[in-house]
């Protein structure tokens, strides 16, 4: 039972900390996606709003 709890406690923990870094960085206006945000190295297929241009 005990061991449920901390391990339990462990994972919210680490959830909490991902979203309070989610929300930090969008606030600062970083982006997560993995081309650092600049669609001239990527085409902008990384980004969800964008539409695909096949799509079309």
């Amino acid at each position: 039972m005990l061991s449920t709890l901390i391990i339990s406690l462990l994972i919210l923990a680490a959830c909490v900390a991902v979203t309070y870094r989610g929300v930090k960085n969008r606030r600062q206006g970083k982006h997560s996606c993995s081309c650092g945000g600049s669609c001239g190295s990527c085409g902008g297929a990384c980004h969800s709003h964008h539409s695909h241009p096949s799509a079309q």
